[in-house]
């Protein structure tokens, strides 16, 4: 007598059984991982705002310190970046539209050289004016993990909101009306 005991081939039972588990893991991953996307260590609320040092691409210097006193939106972005594409030209009209009413618009690119960043703005001119390089550091100090980023800077310098990932217009003027 043999202690094998065969093994019938895996059933269609089986088989369904093992996707369905199998999905429910990936769908749980996919849960946490967005979770942590969103939610994950940014700068938070009422924090102190890094002084980061921004150069335009003309080589003028722009420091966080000297727009104490207004309202910033610095969104953290790159060319490459399809969601950091898609929101700009809603963040270029919210800026347009609030920037009567003391409200400055950063558009921080910390990965990229001035040459990437002048081909790209030369079919997307309406951005030029609120465009800056950043260092690394910069966005390490804003713990920058994902982009886009964007902040909401009050007039004291803290931070008032932040969001990773493509935001809405409509939710950027909510931050900016609450923080003026």
């Amino acid at each position: 007598m043999s202690d094998d005991v065969p093994v019938p081939p895996p059933g269609r039972g089986v088989q369904l059984s093992n996707t369905v588990i199998i999905g429910g893991l990936l769908a749980i991953a996919g849960v946490l991982a967005v979770s942590e996307f969103f939610t994950g260590d940014g700068l938070s609320k009422e924090t102190p705002a890094p002084d980061a040092v921004l150069v335009r691409p003309d080589g003028t210097r722009l420091k966080l310190s000297e727009l104490k006193g207004q309202v910033v939106l610095l969104n953290f972005w790159a060319t490459w970046c399809p969601p950091c594409n898609e929101e700009m030209p809603e963040l270029v009209a919210v800026a347009k539209s609030y920037g009567p009413r003391g409200v400055v618009f950063v558009a921080a690119n910390p990965e990229e050289g001035v040459s990437s960043v002048e081909a790209w703005l030369a079919s997307h001119a309406d951005v030029r004016p609120y465009v800056a390089l950043t260092p690394p550091e910069t966005a390490e100090a804003f713990h920058v993990q994902a982009l886009p980023t964007t902040y909401v800077i009050g007039r004291d310098g803290t931070v008032r909101q932040m969001a990773r990932g493509r935001v809405q217009g409509w939710r950027v003027t909510k931050w900016l009306d609450d923080a003026l």
